[in-house]
C-alpha cells in the first residue's frame, strides 16, 4: 500500500504549491494553531471575511456571490425542532411538509426473498433509476421505479466466500453497479443483463471491509473506502476485451481515518461548468473534512477542522444550486458537512478553469445529535438523530419545519462493517465507536426523494406538495388548512413544492384553493359544526367567531366580491348568522381595512343597525367607507331622516366636493332652533358644536373629521370659508341680518366661536399684511355684529373682550382699537368672577395685554386697583415689579396661593442682590416681619431661615410679636429646632470624611428660656415629641423643664427628667401608675383596642429598671421589680377574666423574663408561687412560664461562657503572635554599623549592645543613641524615628503595667448575689479569671 509520501511528482504532475499538502494536514496536531481554519470552529464570534476560504494556490477569498444572501449569515446559528416546542401558533404552523412512505411492494418482495433464497437481513440500500439492496448473505437484490423485482445479483456461495454486502453504487447513466463486501472484494455486475463484468480483490489491503464506494461523473473511475480508514480510487480498463482495474491509495488510514466519502455529481445538462472532469471527493475523517480534486492531478482544495464530539459520525452531502451574478445563470455546489450538533455551509466557487475557493456560507447549531443527513432540496435539508426522528429543516430561516419518527423501521446500522468483524476486528476503537451509529447505507438520497432501509420495510420521502399539505391540514380543521394557505398565498411557507415560479399566477392559484376551502367552512358552519344548543348568545358567540375568519381570509387575497357574494348568501339564509355577519363588519370598517361594500350588503347593514338603535355606529362606519361603492340617495335619505349630520358633511365633501350646501342646510336647522328662545335641545347642541368643528377644519384647510386635502383643494376650502363667513347675507340661510353666519354662531355658543376664530387666526394664512388687513376686517364685523346688536349677554360680550385681548397681546398684531374701548375691554378682565376657569382666562389675557405694552402708563394705577379687587396676583407683580415696589411683589406673593412656595425664594432674591437699592430691601425687610406670621403659616423652617440669616433678627423677637399666637409661634420655634437637627445631621455625614468639619449650632436655638418655651408650647400641641425633645436638648435647665413637663402632665418626659436627676423611685412611680391605668383598660369589652398600649406601657417600666438595676442594692432592686410584677399579676386574680384575657398573661411572661439577670432566680421562684393567682392552680398554669424562665437564663449563660471563650482565643493568638515575634531571629544586611562603619562582630566593648531592624540595617546602640542626640545626619532618619518609636513604647508599656499593678492592688472582690457572683459586676483579679495559653475551641 503506497502512501501519500511515496508519489512521483513526475508521474503524476504535482506541482509545488505553498498551501498545506495533505501530509502537512495528515501531520498536524489536533491542537495546533496554525491550521488557518481552527477558528471557525471554535467560537461563533468570528466575523472575518477570509473565515475558513482556503485556495489551491494558498490565497483566501472572503467575497461572496450576491445571488447567495438567503445562504449568508456570519453569525452562527441555533435552530431547535418542532417537536421541542409546545402548540406552536397557526402564523407558525407549516403543515406536513415531509411526506413518509413505505415502499409496500418493495418491502414485501425484500422479506420474501430472506425466506426463499435465505438472502440474510438487509445491510445496504443503493438509488438510481434502479434500487438495489444488499443483504447479509452477500445477494444484491435489485428493484426497477415501479418496485418489481429485477435480479437477484450474487449467490450464497458468494456471500460464504466474500461475507456480507456493506457498499452499493450505480453509475450515472445505471448500467454498473458496484458492491463492496465485508471481507474487502468489490464486484462489478452489467444491471442491464445482470451479469458479473469484474472481481476486484486487490484494490485495497487485505484484511478490511468496504466501508464505501462511490462512482464518479466518469464510469470509468470510482472510490472505495476500507475499514482501515484509507481510500483508493478505482480506474476501470478494457483492453483487448480483458476488463481490468488499477487501484491506487489517496488517502492513507495511518495518518486518520476516513470514515465518511462523497462524491460531487455534476448533472449532464452542465457540459461547460470548471469541475466537470475535475471529479472532487470530499473525505471525512475523526478530525478534519478534505475535499480533493483527482484530475487532472491530486489536488487538496479545502480542509476543515472537526472539534466537536469525537464519538459522532462526520457527515457529508452535496448540493448543486442556482444563482445568478452579472446577468448570468450559474450553478455552483454548496458542501454541507458536519458532526454531532453542528452543520457547516460552504459553496463551491470556480474563479476561473483553476482556482477553486471554498466560501463559508453559514454554521448552524442544532440541538439533538445527528447520525446522517441528505438534501431535499436547495432550500430543505432532512436530518436523521441519534433517537432516529427526522427533522425538516428550512437553510434559508434556520427554521425546524417538522419532526417524525421512524423508529419503528428499525434502521440497518453498519457497525459489523465498521468493526471489521468479519476480518477479525482488526480497526481502531475510534473507528468501533463512530459504527455503532454508523448508518451511511441506510439512508440514501436521490432526486429530491430520500429513501431508508429497515429490517423489513424500506421507506421513500419527499417534500409533500403544497395542495396536498392544504388537504391534510383540512383534516386539522379548516382554520389550520386556511392559515397554510395564507402562508403559500404571500410566499411565507417553507419547503413549497408545486407552486409556479411567478408570483402572480402563485397568488391566483393559492387564492382559488383558498376560497374553496372558505366556502366549505361557511357551508359546515351554518350545518355540522353548528352547536346544537338552542341558547341564541351560543349561537351569536359561535358566528362571531366565524364571520371574522371569512373576512381576514377574504380581505388579505383581495376578494371582497366573494366575501359579498357566495359567502354573504350562506349567512344570509340565518337570521342569527346574517345579523353576526354584519355585526362583525364595523371593525374592519373603522380601522379602514375594508372600505367598499356593495350596495345590497350596505343597506342590509343600516336596516340591522337601525333596527338594534345603534345608528351612531353606522355614521362612524360611514366616515371611512369609500362613498364611491355607496348609493347615495338611500345613505344620504337615512342621514338626514335620523340626523347624521357627520356622515351628512362627510359624504358631501368626499363624493360631491360640497363644502358649503351641507354647511348652509344645518345652519338653517341650528339658526330655528335659536329663534324659538327655548333652551336648545341635546341634539341641537350636539349639531352647534359639530358645526364649529367643520367651520375650524375648513379654516385650518383639512379634511373632516379626520384626515388630509390635497393642496389645492385644501387653499381653495380656506379662502371660501372665511369668505362665507364675513359675506354680509346669505341667500340660503333666509333672514334679513347682517353677516348671518357669525350671528348664528355668536348666538349659540360666543366663547366657542370665537375659540375656533383664535386658532384659525394664528394660522400662517392669516399673517403678513395681507392676513391682518383680513383679521381686522373680521374685528371690525364681530365689534359691529355684538356691540351694535341686541340680544347678547354680558358674558357673551365678556368673551368677546377677552377675544380681543388675547388678540391684541400677540406678536406682531396690529389690530386698532379706539381707547375706549381698550378700557371697557380692561374693566372687564378686571371684574371679579365666580368661576376659577374663567379668572385664570383673563388674568392670562390681562398679563398678555400688560407684556405687549397694550395699557398706557397713566392707566397703571387704576389697573393696580381693578387687579387687587378682581384678586389678579400675577398682574399686581407684574405692575409692582415695573414701579420697583418689591415689597408690595412681596405682599402679592404671599396673597396669591399659587406661589406660596416661591415667597422665600423671591425674597432672598431680592434682599441678596446688588440690584435693588438699600432702601428698596429695608421696604421689603419691614414687610416681611409685618407679614411675619403668614410666612410661619406657610413654612416655619424657611420662615426661621429668613428672620435669622437675612433679616438679622432675633428669635425672642418674634416669640413677643407671636406671644397671642401660641400655634403660630409653635410652628415658627419648631422651624428652628428641626432646622438645627437636620444641620447636626448634615455635620455627621460631612465630619465622617472631613476631621476639619466643626458644628456650631444656631445660638437661638441653645438658648435656654427658648428651648424652655418651645417645650411648653411642644406640651400643648405635640405631646408625642416631648420625650425625644428633652432626651436630645442639652440646653434645657433641669429643674424648669421637669416644671413644664408635671405642669402638663407628661409623664414619660417626666419620668425621664426624674431618672436623669437620680429619683429613680419617683419616675418609677409615675411610670407604673401609667401601666396600672393602661392595663385596667384591657377589662373592657374589646381588649384589642388597648392592648399596644397596655403593651408599651409595662416595656417603659421595664426599660427603666433595666437601666437602673446594677445602681441599686439587691432590696431595692426587688421592690422595683415585685412592684411591677404585682400591677400585671393583678388582673389574673379574677379567675374568669384569666380564663378569658390572655393579654395579661403575656405581659406577665414579658415582666419575668425580663427580671432574668436582674433578679435571682430563686427570689423570682419564690414570688411566683407565693402569687394568689399562681397558689391555688395547678402547676401546669405555671409550667410554661417556668420553662420560658429556665430557658433565658441558660441562653445567658450559654452566651457568656462564649464570649469568655471569644476573648480567651483572641488572647492566645495575640500572645501567640508576640512571643514568635520576640524569639525570631533577625539577620543583619552587613557586617558593619552603618554610623560608625566599625565591625559588628568583634566589640570593643563587650557590653555594648547591638540594634537590628527587621529589614537588615545594623547598629551600636551608642551610636545610635549618639546620632539622635545630635541629629548630624539624615541618612539613617527613618531608623531613628523607628528607635524612638520603640523607646516610647517600651516607656508606654512600663507606665501601663506600673499603673495596673497599683489599681490590682486598691481593688477589692465585689459581694456575690444570692445566687452567684455577677460576672458583670467583678473587677479584675487572676482568681476569679484565668487566662488559657492553650486556644480553646469555640463553642455555641
Amino acid at each position: 500500500m503506497d502512501d501519500f509520501e511515496e508519489f512521483d511528482d513526475n508521474d503524476f504532475d504535482i506541482p509545488e504549491v505553498s498551501v498545506p499538502t495533505l501530509e502537512s494536514i495528515l501531520n498536524e496536531s489536533d491542537e495546533a494553531e496554525e491550521d488557518p481554519l481552527t477558528f471557525l470552529n471554535e467560537t461563533n464570534e468570528s466575523n472575518h471575511d477570509d473565515e475558513a476560504n482556503t485556495k489551491v494556490n494558498g490565497k483566501s477569498n472572503g467575497t461572496f456571490l450576491p445571488e447567495l444572501n438567503v445562504l449568508k449569515n456570519w453569525e452562527t446559528s441555533s435552530i431547535t425542532s418542532s417537536d421541542s416546542k409546545k402548540d406552536k401558533s397557526t402564523s407558525l404552523n407549516h403543515g406536513e411538509v415531509l411526506e413518509v412512505q413505505k415502499m409496500e411492494s418493495l418491502s414485501r418482495q425484500m422479506v420474501s426473498a430472506v425466506d426463499r433464497v435465505n438472502a440474510g437481513r438487509p445491510t445496504s440500500l443503493a438509488v438510481s433509476n434502479l434500487i438495489a439492496i444488499g443483504t447479509a448473505r452477500g445477494l444484491v437484490i435489485l428493484f426497477d421505479s415501479s418496485q418489481a423485482l429485477k435480479y437477484c445479483l450474487g449467490s450464497i456461495q458468494i456471500g460464504s466466500k466474500y461475507g456480507s454486502v456493506t457498499a452499493l453504487t450505480f453509475n450515472t447513466d445505471t448500467t454498473r453497479l458496484l458492491v463492496g463486501y465485508a471481507k474487502g472484494e468489490i464486484l462489478m455486475y452489467d444491471v442491464t443483463n445482470g451479469k458479473l463484468l469484474r472481481t476486484i480483490t486487490d484494490a485495497h489491503p487485505p484484511g478490511s471491509a468496504v466501508l464505501h464506494i462511490k462512482f464518479t461523473d466518469d464510469p470509468t473511475l470510482a472510490v472505495c473506502n476500507d475499514s482501515g480508514g484509507s481510500v483508493f480510487e478505482l480506474n476501470f480498463r478494457r483492453l483487448m476485451g480483458v476488463r481490468s482495474c488499477e487501484s491506487r491509495c489517496l488517502f492513507s488510514g495511518s495518518r486518520g481515518e476516513v470514515c465518511a466519502i462523497s462524491t460531487l455529481h455534476l448533472n449532464k445538462n452542465i457540459a461547460d461548468h470548471p469541475l466537470r472532469d475535475r471529479h472532487m471527493l470530499a473525505m471525512g475523517t475523526l478530525t478534519k473534512i478534505l475535499v480533493v480534486v483527482l484530475r487532472p492531478q491530486i489536488k487538496i482544495v479545502f480542509a476543515h477542522r472537526l472539534t466537536t464530539n469525537p464519538t459522532c459520525v462526520p457527515m457529508l452531502a452535496w448540493q448543486l444550486t442556482v444563482c445568478h451574478s452579472e446577468g448570468m445563470r450559474l450553478i455552483e455546489p454548496v458542501l454541507l458537512f458536519g458532526r454531532g450538533d453542528v452543520l457547516y455551509f460552504f459553496q463551491v466557487k470556480c474563479d476561473g478553469w483553476d482556482a477553486i475557493n471554498f466560501v463559508h456560507l453559514r454554521t448552524m447549531n442544532i440541538t439533538y445529535k445527528l447520525i446522517n443527513m441528505a438534501w431535499l432540496n436547495s432550500r430543505t435539508i432532512l436530518l436523521l438523530d441519534v433517537r432516529e426522528n427526522l427533522h425538516v429543516v428550512d437553510v434559508d430561516s434556520q427554521t425546524g419545519l417538522q419532526t417524525k419518527s421512524i423508529d419503528h423501521t428499525k434502521l440497518i446500522y453498519s457497525s459489523s462493517a465498521f468493526k471489521s468483524l468479519a476480518n477479525g476486528g482488526n480497526v481502531s476503537q475510534a473507528l468501533a465507536v463512530i459504527g455503532e451509529h454508523a448508518c451511511y447505507h441506510s439512508m440514501v438520497q436521490h432526486n429530491g426523494k430520500v429513501y431508508f432501509l429497515g429490517e423489513e420495510s424500506v421507506l421513500a420521502s419527499n417534500i409533500t406538495t403544497w395542495r396536498k399539505r392544504i388537504d391534510l391540514a383540512l383534516e386539522r380543521g379548516h382554520k389550520h388548512a386556511l392559515d397554510l394557505a395564507l402562508r403559500f398565498y404571500d410566499s411565507s411557507a417553507k419547503a413549497v413544492v408545486g407552486l409556479p415560479a411567478d408570483p402572480e399566477q402563485q397568488k391566483n392559484v393559492v387564492s382559488d384553493v383558498l376560497l374553496d376551502v372558505l366556502v366549505e367552512f361557511v357551508d359546515l358552519s351554518m350545518t355540522k359544526l353548528c352547536p346544537d344548543s338552542g341558547k341564541l348568545q351560543v349561537l351569536i358567540n359561535f358566528y362571531r367567531n366565524v364571520v371574522p375568519v371569512c373576512v381576514n381570509h377574504c380581505l388579505h387575497i383581495g376578494r371582497v366580491d366573494v366575501l359579498f357574494g357566495r359567502i354573504y348568501e350562506r349567512f344570509r339564509v340565518d337570521c342569527i348568522a346574517h345579523g353576526a355577519f354584519l355585526e362583525c363588519l364595523e371593525p374592519y370598517i373603522m380601522n379602514d381595512k375594508l372600505q367598499t361594500i356593495s350596495p345590497e350588503v350596505m343597506q342590509d347593514f343600516v336596516a340591522h343597525y337601525q333596527a338594534k338603535g345603534m345608528l351612531s355606529s353606522v355614521e362612524s362606519c360611514l366616515l371611512h367607507l369609500d362613498v364611491s361603492s355607496l348609493d347615495l340617495h338611500q345613505v344620504l335619505h337615512l342621514c338626514w331622516a335620523h340626523g347624521l349630520y357627520d356622515a351628512i358633511i362627510s359624504i358631501h365633501n368626499r363624493g360631491m366636493k360640497d363644502y358649503f350646501g351641507p354647511l348652509f342646510e344645518l345652519l338653517s336647522i341650528l339658526q330655528a332652533a335659536l329663534s324659538t328662545g327655548a333652551p336648545l335641545s341635546e341634539k341641537m347642541t350636539t349639531l352647534g358644536n359639530k358645526l364649529l368643528v367643520y367651520v375650524s377644519c375648513c379654516l385650518a384647510g383639512v379634511a373632516y373629521p379626520h384626515g388630509l386635502l390635497d393642496d389645492e383643494t385644501s387653499t381653495s376650502v380656506k379662502n371660501q370659508m372665511f369668505e362665507t363667513l364675513i359675506h354680509p347675507s346669505i341667500s340660503e340661510l333666509k333672514t334679513h341680518q347682517l353677516y348671518p353666519i357669525i350671528h348664528i354662531f355668536l348666538r349659540f355658543s360666543t366663547k366657542e366661536f370665537l375659540n375656533v376664530l383664535s386658532l384659525s387666526i394664528s394660522e400662517p394664512h392669516f399673517q403678513g399684511r395681507e392676513g391682518f388687513s383680513k383679521v381686522q376686517n373680521f374685528v371690525d364685523i364681530l365689534l359691529q355684529v355684538m356691540l351694535e346688536s341686541q340680544g347678547f349677554r354680558p358674558d357673551q360680550i365678556g368673551s368677546l373682550f377677552t377675544f380681543l385681548a388675547r388678540l391684541s397681546a400677540r406678536q406682531n398684531s396690529q389690530i386698532h382699537l379706539n381707547e375706549t374701548l381698550k378700557h371697557q375691554v380692561l374693566e372687564f378682565l378686571t371684574t371679579p368672577s365666580d368661576h376659577a376657569t374663567d379668572h385664570e382666562e383673563r388674568q392670562q389675557a390681562l398679563v398678555d395685554l400688560l407684556q405687549c405694552g397694550f395699557i398706557e402708563e397713566s392707566y397703571t394705577p387704576r389697573l393696580v386697583h381693578l387687579a387687587g379687587q378682581a384678586s389678579f396676583f400675577r398682574v399686581l407683580r407684574f405692575l409692582h415689579t415695573q414701579q420697583r415696589k418689591f415689597d408690595l411683589v412681596f405682599v402679592a406673593h404671599v396673597q396669591d396661593p399659587a406661589q406660596t412656595d416661591n415667597t422665600f425664594t423671591y425674597v432672598e432674591d431680592v434682599l441678596t442682590s446688588p440690584q435693588y437699592t438699600e432702601q428698596e430691601k429695608q421696604l421689603l425687610k419691614v414687610k416681611v416681619l409685618e407679614h411675619i406670621k403668614d410666612l410661619i403659616n406657610i413654612n416655619g423652617k424657611k420662615s426661621v431661615n429668613l428672620v435669622t440669616n437675612l433679616l438679622q433678627g432675633t428669635i425672642q423677637t418674634i416669640a413677643a410679636k407671636l406671644h397671642d399666637e401660641p400655634f403660630v409661634l409653635y410652628t415658627f420655634l419648631r422651624g428652628l429646632f428641626i432646622d438645627r437637627d437636620d444641620e447636626q445631621t448634615d455635620f455627621i455625614q460631612d465630619s465622617y470624611f472631613d476631621d476639619d468639619v466643626t458644628y456650631e449650632a444656631p445660638a437661638a436655638s441653645t438658648d435656654p428660656d427658648t428651648c424652655e418655651l418651645y417645650l411648653s408650647l411642644m406640651c400643648q400641641f405635640s405631646r408625642a415629641e416631648v420625650l425625644q425633645f428633652v432626651q436630645d436638648c442639652e440646653y434645657c435647665r433641669p429643674h424648669k423643664a421637669l416644671e413644664i413637663v408635671r405642669r402638663y402632665r407628661v409623664d414619660e418626659a417626666t419620668a425621664f427628667l426624674l431618672e436623669k436627676s437620680g429619683d429613680i423611685s419617683a419616675a418609677f412611680n409615675i411610670l407604673l401608675n401609667a401601666a396600672h391605668e393602661k392595663i385596667k383598660l384591657l377589662s373592657e369589652d374589646d381588649e384589642s383596642l388597648h392592648q399596644d398600649d397596655a403593651m408599651s406601657a409595662v416595656d417603659d417600666v421595664i426599660r427603666l429598671c433595666q437601666r437602673n438595676s446594677r445602681k441599686l442594692q439587691e432590696k431595692q432592686r426587688e421592690k422595683l421589680w415585685f412592684s411591677l410584677l404585682d400591677v400585671v399579676l393583678k388582673p389574673q386574680h379574677n379567675i374568669d377574666m384569666s380564663e378569658d384575657k390572655e393579654v395579661a398573661k403575656q405581659l406577665a411572661q414579658r415582666v419575668l423574663t425580663s427580671m432574668i439577670g436582674h433578679m435571682t432566680l430563686p427570689a423570682v421562684l419564690q414570688k411566683i408561687i407565693q402569687d394568689p393567682a399562681y397558689k391555688s392552680g395547678k402547676f401546669g398554669e405555671i409550667r410554661n412560664l417556668l420553662l420560658g424562665m429556665l430557658e433565658t437564663y441558660q441562653y445567658e449563660r450559654t452566651l457568656l461562657n462564649t464570649t469568655l471563650n471569644l476573648l480567651a482565643r483572641d488572647r492566645h493568638r495575640s500572645l501567640a503572635s508576640l512571643h514568635k515575634n520576640v524569639v525570631h531571629g533577625v539577620a543583619p544586611k552587613s557586617q558593619f554599623c552603618l554610623i560608625c562603619a566599625k565591625s559588628v562582630l568583634h566589640n570593643q566593648q563587650k557590653t555594648e549592645n547591638l540594634i537590628i531592624f527587621r529589614y537588615g540595617n545594623v547598629y551600636h546602640e551608642n551610636c545610635l543613641n549618639k546620632e539622635r542626640r545630635e541629629r548630624s545626619s539624615t541618612r539613617v532618619g527613618n531608623d531613628l524615628r523607628n528607635f524612638e518609636s520603640n523607646k516610647k513604647m517600651e516607656n508606654f508599656r512600663d507606665g501601663l503595667l506600673m499603673e495596673m499593678k497599683n489599681r490590682n492592688l486598691k481593688q477589692t472582690p465585689s459581694t456575690a448575689t444570692r445566687n452567684g457572683p455577677d460576672v458583670s459586676e467583678q473587677s479584675f483579679n487572676p482568681k476569679n479569671f484565668k487566662l488559657r495559653t492553650k486556644a480553646p475551641p469555640i463553642k455555641f
